[in-house]
């Protein structure tokens, strides 16, 4: 039986966590958490194993290990870990850290990056997925020889692994079952989408700070609710009606919004002059604007 380890036990290794244990209950998990309270939640309600302290029986154990410790810890994290990496398989939810970054302490070419967001807590995540340009299948051809730490990490003496999982060459049937594995992953918590390592930073701006943005139009509705006359909290709960409603249409059909905004706004009607004062106030622009800057700030986090 498979397991999966969790390295730090925050908010989304507690979403991954809670999300194996709902989609896939036949995976067994495995932690590393040093906060006490929190490898206890681990244990008691997600029945993981606690590997805290001991990174060979973690790595002995594991299949793949999720990295989702804070960018401020990754380096420290990485070279902690570094002689126990050989051929394994990482998923890393490292915000601002790129894959080139982990190759430099991983000896593995199995390597994964996602970009998930607040809403993994509920399964309902959008999660972008990135592999190596140089792994087999639609994004590269060739898979890395060699792949050895850097900048003083040295290659680990004397350990084994299974034909084939070493950081040197690997089958193409090898990587695409790591592929099709990492988005089974990602789908535990949501809709993998997979995209190439270079829209991380946008997919940061789109998703994960983007869920934010959608927040604050559900409570400006709600706030308009207010001002006619409603209280907060069933203008609220219209708000959020609305908005899932809106979200069924557009899945349903397969249409574009602009399709429906169009059907919707009838002749000096009253959708028509609400879109106007939208409009007025900039608000697809400024929309987009957010995506933008959220996304040049991600770019800027990862330096590019």
């Amino acid at each position: 039986m498979e397991t999966i380890g969790i390295i730090g036990f925050g908010n989304m290794g507690e979403a991954f966590a809670a999300g194996l244990r709902a989609t896939l209950p036949e995976v067994k998990l495995a932690v590393v958490e040093k906060l006490s309270p929190r490898s206890s939640i681990a244990k008691d309600q997600y029945g993981a194993l606690d590997c805290t302290g001991d990174w060979e029986k973690f790595f002995f154990r594991v299949e793949v290990a999720i990295l989702a410790v804070k960018p401020q810890d990754a380096e420290p994290l990485l070279r902690e870990i570094s002689l126990y990496s050989r051929g394994k398989r990482f998923i890393s939810l490292i915000a601002g850290k790129q894959i080139a970054f982990l190759r430099k302490y991983l000896h593995t070419p199995y390597i994964c990056r996602f970009m998930p967001n607040l809403a993994a807590m509920y399964g309902k995540a959008a999660v972008g997925v990135a592999f190596p340009e140089d792994l087999p299948g639609p994004q590269g051809t060739n898979v890395p020889r060699g792949i050895t730490g850097q900048e003083g990490i040295s290659e680990p003496q004397g350990r084994t692994e299974p034909q084939g999982s070493a950081g040197g060459p690997s089958s193409m049937e090898d990587m695409n079952t790591f592929k099709a594995r990492c988005l089974q992953i990602a789908g535990a918590v949501g809709k993998p989408i997979q995209i190439p390592e270079g829209l991380m930073p946008m997919m940061t701006g789109l998703s994960g700070s983007g869920i934010a943005f959608v927040f604050q139009f559900i409570h400006a509705m709600a706030l308009g609710g207010v001002k006619t006359g409603f209280g907060y909290s069933s203008a609220l709960e219209t708000a959020l009606q609305v908005v899932e409603g809106a979200v069924e249409v557009l899945r349903k059909t397969g249409e574009a919004p602009s399709t429906w905004i169009t059907r919707v706004a009838s002749p000096a009607g009253t959708t028509i002059e609400g879109l106007q004062v939208l409009e007025e106030g900039g608000f697809t622009a400024s929309v987009m604007g957010a995506v933008e800057a959220a996304s040049r700030r991600a770019e800027e986090l990862e330096g590019v």
